[in-house]
C-alpha cells in the first residue's frame, strides 16, 4: 500500500507505520533508531501525521509543506531540513511539478540522546526556554551528511553496524548549527508534547459537525477551556456559535440537493431534535426547510 491510499484513512504515526508503505523504505534500524528514505511520484495532499520519535526530515528533491497544529507553515524545499519534536499532530502537502519528492527521514531513540547529552556533558541551559516543536533549518553541513548517506544507499553498503555513530555525527553537526536550540531540545525529548490537532484543517471534515464542543475538544487534542481560546483566535468567535453556522449551512447544501428527508438532514448535521433543527436553520436563513422545499 502507497502513502496515498494509507493516509486516506489513516493518521500516520511515525515510524511505526512507514514499514507498511511502498514508496516509504527503512535504510537502517538499530536499536530504536532508524533511517527512512521516501521517494513520491504523485500528489500527496493533506496527510495529517503524528511524530512519536524525535525526527528530522531532510528534502532532497521537490517540495514538501508541513503545517502545524497552530496553522503555521514550514515550507521544505532541496537542501532544507526540519527537526521535530516527539508528540506532534502536523500535515504534510506534496504537488508533484517537475520533481517527485525525495525525502530522509531520521528518527532518534532516547537512549541515543541520552548518551549524546552526557558524553559531551551538555546541560539545559540555564534561564527559561521554551522548547520549539519545531527548528527549520538550511545548512552545508547537514546537506553534506544526506549526501553522503545517499552515495552508500547508491553503493548498497548496509550502514546498521555504524548507525548510531551516524546519528551521533548528526547531532554533533546539528549542535554546531543549533547550539542551545539543539541542547533544550534534546532535554526535552522524554516530554511528549501535547498533541494539538490542527483546527482549520481538522473542521474542513463535515463529519465533525455532528460533534459537540467537548467532543471537539478531545478530538484536537486540547482541554475544553484550551480549544475554547485556540478556536477563538482562529475563528474570531465562539466555537458552539461557529457550529450552529457550519451545520445550517451544511444542511442547506444538502436541502437543494433534494435526497433526503428534513429528518435525515437533522441528523447527518448533528441534530437529534428537528425542532431544534428547524428554528436554527429558520434563524440563518430566514425560513424553513419545508419552505425551501424539502418534505418531512
Amino acid at each position: 500500500m502507497n502513502t496515498a491510499n494509507y493516509c486516506q484513512q489513516h493518521v500516520l504515526v511515525i515510524p511505526q507505520a512507514l514499514g507498511a508503505l511502498s514508496d516509504v523504505h527503512k535504510k537502517a534500524a538499530l536499536n530504536g533508531c532508524a533511517i527512512y528514505s521516501k521517494d513520491l511520484d504523485q500528489n500527496l495532499v493533506d496527510v495529517e501525521f503524528y511524530t512519536n520519535q524525535l525526527c528530522i526530515v531532510h528534502v532532497e528533491e521537490g517540495t514538501e509543506t508541513l503545517t502545524c497544529w497552530d496553522n503555521q507553515s514550514i515550507e521544505l524545499k532541496a537542501g532544507q531540513s526540519v527537526l521535530l519534536c516527539q508528540g506532534q499532530n502536523l500535515h504534510s502537502d506534496f504537488v508533484h511539478s517537475t520533481h517527485n519528492l525525495k525525502a530522509w527521514l531520521v528518527f532518534f531513540d532516547r537512549s541515543i540522546i541520552e548518551q549524546f547529552l552526557i558524553s559531551n556533558h551538555l546541560q539545559q541551559p540555564k534561564g527559561k526556554r521554551n522548547v520549539q516543536p519545531s527548528l527549520k533549518l538550511e545548512h552545508c553541513l547537514v546537506e553534506g551528511f544526506f549526501k553522503q548517506l545517499r552515495l552508500y544507499v547508491e553503493q548498497e553498503i548496509d550502514i546498521t553496524p555504524v548507525l548510531n555513530s551516524k546519528l551521533t555525527e548528526l547531532l554533533y553537526l546539528l549542535l554546531h548549527i543549533l547550539g542551545d536550540d539543539l541542547i533544550v531540545t534534546l532535554n526535552m525529548a522524554d516530554h511528549t508534547l501535547p498533541a494539538r490537532r490542527n483546527l482549520k484543517r481538522l473542521l474542513e471534515n463535515k463529519t465533525v459537525l455532528k460533534f459537540s464542543v467537548s467532543d471537539l475538544a478531545k478530538l484536537s487534542g486540547r482541554s475544553v477551556s484550551g480549544f475554547q481560546r485556540d478556536f477563538k483566535q482562529q475563528f474570531n468567535e465562539p466555537p458552539k456559535q461557529w457550529l450552529i453556522k457550519q451545520r445550517v449551512n451544511y444542511a442547506k447544501s444538502l436541502v437543494e440537493q433534494g435526497k433526503l428527508s428534513i429528518s435525515d438532514i437533522a441528523l447527518e448535521v448533528g441534530y437529534t431534535n428537528i425542532s431544534h433543527f428547524i428554528k436554527a436553520y429558520k434563524n440563518q436563513f430566514g425560513e424553513t426547510p419545508k419552505q425551501d422545499g424539502i418534505k418531512l
